[in-house]
């Protein structure tokens, strides 16, 4: 479930993804927001709809540039280069575990900054 429409992504959020692509990760961010939340954001309460709504753009375009950063490296980071030659050496596979660490943990850090004002949708304790 996408917590933002194109319209607030291109108008609040001043976006420039084609509409296209922003459903396709605004989708993928929703995901990404019921993950973090364990399904809580889809019952939040309206105090939290504009909070919901920034970190699904701003995931959606970060997933877009992680996405983008995998796709120009061939899924591996660039581990050296020569310029004559033209020579481009990518880390191996078990290097693309650390990658994808760090991807993940960009995208939790975003679910942060919006999902836990003024209610914490990230809280995983027993609610009262």
């Amino acid at each position: 479930m996408a917590y933002a429409d194109y319209d607030y992504y291109s108008g609040i959020w001043q976006g420039d993804m084609a509409e296209a692509d922003f459903n396709k990760w605004a989708n993928r961010a929703g995901m990404e927001i019921d993950r973090a939340t364990q399904g809580r954001a889809a019952a939040a309460p309206e105090s939290m709809r504009d909070a919901l709504a920034l970190c699904c753009c701003e995931l959606a375009d970060t997933m877009l540039q992680q996405d983008e950063a995998v796709l120009a490296t061939k899924g591996g980071a660039v581990a050296g280069e020569s310029v004559d030659g033209y020579s481009v050496t990518y880390r191996g596979s078990t290097e693309n575990s650390s990658l994808q660490d760090a991807a993940d943990a960009a995208r939790l850090h975003i679910c942060r900054k919006y999902l836990c004002r003024p209610v914490n949708l990230l809280y995983t304790g027993v609610q009262p």
